[in-house]
């Protein structure tokens, strides 16, 4: 909470100055789901990602909420957005699917992290690869730790999702690639980082796409964010909150604001009790 006391004074400041009109539409309503911490300091903080962004994203305008527990129909009935932040995202139980399935049928978003694009298993990839585009196969898909360099190549004008990475350079970081995911055809590829395979030129591959089922869901594969540290640069967290916009069928510039783009204090992992 610490990181959010400055933004949250310009917001109060913001909306007491000038009110909401009367016809603007409703705020996003968004679902984190999320997980224990899966690996060493620093990294697949899913803990401290739900502890810092249900506050974040309420100070955005957005009504958030979130847990470590899959969400009832109930809940979902009462989503636009779910952000799944958890190893092994894809890991579904059978009455979870159904739930999600629902969800999904009636036009849910999904902006899926990091870890998350991993489905439960070979049984699992294809049913994941359809509900947001692509998936981790276990024995194919491989990764690299370290430097790394997002990239934005450009994309179609006539694509709104295109405006996810409007204007923005390229993103170095020290943090994770996926690559050799299985995706579908059909998904577009709006970020990219050059991966370790050997050949003629250099091999890139998609980091970040976005993918719509017709009259069903629309969804945001999104594979930084490794390292919590990360979500802290301003235009990681931008790319988030266009990401949400856009799997919720809003304008994905509709949080190009001082407010989003305020440089906020580093995130950081909960002091361990001494």
């Amino acid at each position: 909470m610490r990181c959010l006391l400055p933004l949250l004074a310009i917001v109060t400041a913001f909306a007491a100055d000038a009110p909401a009109p009367a016809n603007a539409p409703a705020p996003l309503r968004v679902f984190i789901r999320s997980g224990p911490k899966s690996h060493g300091p620093g990294d697949h903080d899913h803990p401290a990602f739900l502890r810092d962004w249900v506050p974040l994203l309420n100070a955005w305008g957005m009504k958030a909420t979130g847990g470590d527990t899959f969400p009832t129909a109930e809940q979902l009935a009462q989503t636009d957005v779910m952000i799944i932040h958890r190893q092994v995202g894809g890991d579904f139980k059978p009455g979870e699917k159904e739930i999600v399935d629902a969800y999904a049928k009636r036009g849910g978003g999904f902006v899926v992290i990091h870890a998350a694009n991993v489905a439960g298993g070979d049984a699992s990839v294809a049913y994941y690869k359809d509900l947001i585009g692509g998936s981790w196969r276990q024995k194919f898909t491989k990764y690299r730790e370290g430097p790394i360099q997002l990239r934005f190549p450009q994309v179609n004008a006539a694509w709104t999702d295109g405006l996810i990475t409007k204007n923005l350079p390229d993103l170095e970081m020290k943090d994770e690639i996926y690559y050799d995911m299985d995706l579908r055809d059909d998904i577009h590829t709006i970020a990219v980082a050059t991966t370790p395979k050997k050949g003629d030129k250099p091999d890139v591959q998609t980091q970040i796409w976005t993918y719509e089922k017709a009259g069903a869901q629309r969804a945001v594969g999104f594979i930084p964010g490794h390292t919590y540290v990360n979500f802290s640069l301003p235009n990681m967290r931008l790319l988030i909150a266009r990401s949400i916009a856009w799997a919720g069928r809003r304008d994905p510039l509709m949080y190009d604001s001082p407010v989003t783009l305020q440089i906020c204090p580093v995130f950081t992992e909960p002091a361990k009790a001494k």
